[in-house]
């Protein structure tokens, strides 16, 4: 019985553990651009305004951003 709830919780914790290093992605609009082509600033639906690192970009143009815990990096949306 001690052996059945250990591995029950061992898996559970694995589980938990694999679901917090997975990145959720949103979707943002970029606000600003280096001139270059890649965006440095994008709002997102709840009205914020965040610095990001984004490859390529146009302002109004819709991304999709993965948030990494060290920076926000986007990407366009294939049209």
């Amino acid at each position: 019985m001690l052996r059945t709830i250990g591995k029950t919780v061992g898996s559970a914790l694995a589980v938990l553990c694999l679901a917090s290093t997975i990145a959720m992605a949103t979707e943002r609009t970029c606000t600003a651009s280096d001139g270059k082509g890649n965006c440095t600033a994008a709002i997102g639906a709840d009205g914020q305004v965040v610095v990001v690192v984004g490859n390529a970009g146009k302002v109004g143009e819709r991304l999709t951003c993965i948030d990494k815990h060290y920076g926000i990096f986007c990407a366009p949306i294939a049209q």
